[in-house]
């Protein structure tokens, strides 16, 4: 008898867990859910909006709640036996491919949550620089590279050589901001033959971005290096 009544009460937990389905996503990455096939089901992204959605024409009915940044779906009759496909892009620029499974159940909650997600007031902070990090990077450049004033960050002038033996550089200016640090740097070929430079050279631990001016310099020729971390 004991041995009913806990295979009973565990039956229910599990019933229970289904109704919020935790999900751990990354950008691009696939994830997969039971849905109900005759009721509306939930999903929503943590601190993060969904701004839009993809999937096959008559498959799954999909309504966006601006307000709150989610989404309900609902399969239609011609697909309620099949995996459906919905693709979801958010606020802050991720998108995660998801494989719904339609049964016999009462509506789902699925919640996904992304480590990656920028949370709280970091949120506003985003949205003032262009959302995301990408965005914010080539705004960098930009003005490093036309050496104009960026808002938010501190723009000093400095005179500091790198020794790179027959190979001329120095740092010319630094960009300090809240998230990234811009460096310019000049580079010169002090040799006698023809010099190829690779970004690749250039990268080291947390260093984002490199911009090359020119990739090819002839002898004594110079080009500008601009540098995210």
């Amino acid at each position: 008898m004991k041995k009913i009544i806990i295979s009973f009460c565990l039956a229910c937990l599990a019933n229970s867990a289904i109704a919020a389905q935790m999900r751990s996503v990354e950008d691009g990455s696939e994830f997969t859910a039971e849905i109900s096939k005759i009721d509306t089901n939930r999903i929503k992204v943590v601190g993060d909006r969904v701004r839009s959605v993809k999937t096959n024409a008559g498959e799954l009915e999909v309504s966006v709640e601006e307000k709150l940044g989610e989404i309900y779906v609902r399969p239609t009759s011609f697909a309620e036996n099949k995996p459906l496909n919905l693709f979801i892009i958010t606020e802050q620029n991720f998108t995660y491919k998801a494989l719904l499974y339609p049964k016999s159940i009462p509506s789902e909650q699925i919640i996904l949550r992304n480590d990656d997600v920028v949370l709280n007031s970091d949120v506003e902070v985003a949205k003032a620089t262009k959302n995301s990090y990408e965005q914010q990077i080539i705004a960098l450049l930009k003005a490093m590279r036309a050496k104009s004033k960026l808002e938010g960050y501190q723009i000093r002038g400095e005179k500091k050589y790198v020794d790179l033996g027959d190979l001329e550089m120095k740092k010319i200016t630094t960009y300090k901001g809240q998230n990234f640090i811009g460096e310019i740097f000049t580079i010169k070929n002090s040799t006698n033959q023809l010099l190829n430079l690779e970004e690749k050279i250039f990268f080291k631990n947390g260093v984002r971005a490199v911009k090359i001016g020119n990739e090819t310099l002839l002898p004594d020729e110079s080009t500008e290096i601009l540098i995210v971390s």
